[in-house]
């Protein structure tokens, strides 16, 4: 048996007194390897009946072959890698931002979701979002300046949670605004209270987005809109 650089020869002598190579082992064999095997098999071939030179060059070229293919694989799983992680990163530019993926909800409106973190999945690149599903209005306390409870009816709650004599006038879960782009504001008999020192307690500063709490997966390559 010899062993050129890790490949493994196993021969044997024939009857004729001849060595004959019986075996070839190595699990990473290179063209140069297989050069030295050649030169490693002529050594041991019979004078009186050299090989093919004609086999001998047709076996280099399909080593050379399968080296080359080989050797593009490599360079072509590199390059794969190498535009994953890019892409990865664009994406990732994407975190906090809305998508829509031109999916709509049950009243025909598009969905849109916020992203919140980016995956590569088996090559594929994935938004992790949470679907916006409204919005809330937020009631101010002037006189604290806190934000104050209210409950689905719009009636303000106090600090233990307990109703107020004061409501919001409300529309669908929203504030409706008043004739001066306020909000409105009853009384336990449903009459609009005009007293000014209420009416300036209570205002609204904007809303708050509120986001399903069932995360959605939406691949990269579906997204139609971005803001």
């Amino acid at each position: 048996m010899a062993a050129v650089n890790d490949v493994v020869v196993n021969s044997k002598v024939g009857v004729d007194g001849n060595s004959y190579t019986t075996a070839i082992s190595n699990d990473k064999l290179t063209n140069d390897d297989f050069l030295k095997l050649l030169l490693e098999q002529m050594k041991q071939q019979d004078p009186t009946k050299p090989q093919d030179t004609t086999a001998i060059m047709d076996s280099q070229l399909k080593m050379s072959t399968i080296q080359s293919n080989y050797d593009m694989s490599t360079a072509m799983a590199a390059l794969q890698t190498a535009y994953g992680n890019s892409a990865l990163a664009t994406s990732a530019n994407l975190i906090g931002k809305i998508v829509e993926d031109g999916s709509v909800d049950s009243a025909g409106l598009l969905k849109s979701y916020q992203v919140q973190t980016v995956e590569n999945v088996d090559g594929e690149l994935y938004l992790n979002t949470r679907q916006l599903t409204g919005y809330v209005d937020r009631l101010v306390d002037t006189t604290t300046d806190s934000y104050v409870k209210y409950d689905s009816n719009g009636y303000i709650l106090n600090s233990d949670g307990s109703k107020t004599e004061i409501m919001i006038k409300m529309d669908k879960g929203r504030f409706v605004p008043s004739s001066t782009g306020g909000i409105t504001l009853l009384d336990k008999d449903g009459k609009v209270i005009t007293d000014a020192d209420t009416v300036a307690k209570y205002v609204t500063d904007g809303a708050s987005v509120v986001y399903s709490k069932t995360p959605t997966k939406i691949l990269v390559a579906n997204v139609k809109e971005i803001w």
